[in-house]
């Protein structure tokens, strides 16, 4: 599942960036397997939602300016057919639902 994939990515920066840990964006890039303008993009959706990231050129990794913590939820739910046509005309079978708090 791609969303579990990009949930568990996002709590390895968070803890990366929480131990001052990260390296340099290419080298960030390349611990979490994305590209670097991922990463670029990754870290100013964070920024936009109140994370206080910078990035310290003298421990070349990005920190934290404040603490800061990250929880994420994920649900899968199974719903009945009869659930399902009430909700979506009957054609989706399995409903995925994602939250992420911050």
């Amino acid at each position: 599942m791609r969303n579990l994939k990009e949930m568990e990515r996002l709590r390895k920066l968070h803890n990366l960036i929480k131990s001052g840990n990260t390296g340099t964006p290419k080298e960030l890039a390349m611990v979490l397997s994305v590209c670097e303008s991922h990463i670029y993009n990754i870290l100013e959706d964070l920024k936009e939602k109140g994370f206080p990231i910078k990035y310290s050129k003298s421990l070349k990794s990005y920190v934290y300016n404040s603490e800061c913590e990250l929880e994420i939820e994920f649900s899968v739910i199974l719903m009945t057919e009869k659930e399902t046509i009430n909700i979506a005309g009957g054609s989706i079978l399995l409903s995925h639902s994602n939250v992420i708090r911050v």
